[in-house]
């Protein structure tokens, strides 16, 4: 077992010049610690800190970036529906200009499928730039008139949609034996008022 004996005074005396030189080392080393490095150390923590928070705002960026780029591609994919359905309005402003050439387009010239008696403008409604126009058609055809009429109301080049449709039929022994009233919706640009 080893022991551990107290130096004399006389010992510490020989040894005070190695002693001294001891601590001042150490004092040396605890003053460069706390001047010079706690400072580097409490930077290094600061630079830590703002990358950190850097790397968080920059994914925050990134995931605002993928939110744009998703709703910049959400509006192109809408702008190109917004020109398919401008293809298919009625260029006119005029709801009875609109019915009238409606009434010539729909009605069979040559083949006396249908004979359009009258038309009529009902009711339009607003929605910005364009307004929903309906219309009432009344005629009297045959059931082929009638076919032919709702398929080229189908294939029409602009927006047409059939509202409401009365069918019925009549007793007749020869010609045309249904009387039909249907209301159509258009979509049409809204008029410049003047």
């Amino acid at each position: 077992m080893m022991r551990f004996e107290v130096p004399t005074w006389s010992q510490v005396q020989r040894y005070r010049l190695s002693i001294l030189s001891g601590a001042a080392l150490l004092l040396a080393i605890l003053v460069v610690s706390l001047v010079w490095l706690a400072p580097l150390i409490s930077a290094n923590e600061n630079l830590e800190i703002q990358a950190r928070q850097q790397e968080e705002l920059a994914r925050k960026y990134r995931e605002k970036l993928t939110q744009a780029q998703s709703i910049r591609d959400n509006l192109v994919k809408q702008e190109q529906e917004l020109k398919q359905m401008q293809k298919r309005l009625f260029r006119g402003n005029d709801p009875y200009q609109l019915a009238a050439s409606l009434g010539e387009l729909l009605s069979s010239k040559g083949g006396q499928k249908l004979d359009i008696k009258t038309y009529q403008v009902l009711a339009s409604k607003e929605y910005g730039l364009y307004q929903e126009v309906h219309l009432r058609f009344n005629f009297m055809t045959t059931v082929d008139g009638l076919y032919f009429f709702l398929d080229r109301v189908k294939n029409f080049e602009t927006a047409l949609l059939v509202h409401e449709i009365n069918v019925q039929k009549v007793q007749r022994a020869k010609g045309p034996d249904l009387v039909v009233n249907v209301i159509l919706a258009a979509l049409m640009e809204k008029g410049e008022k003047s």
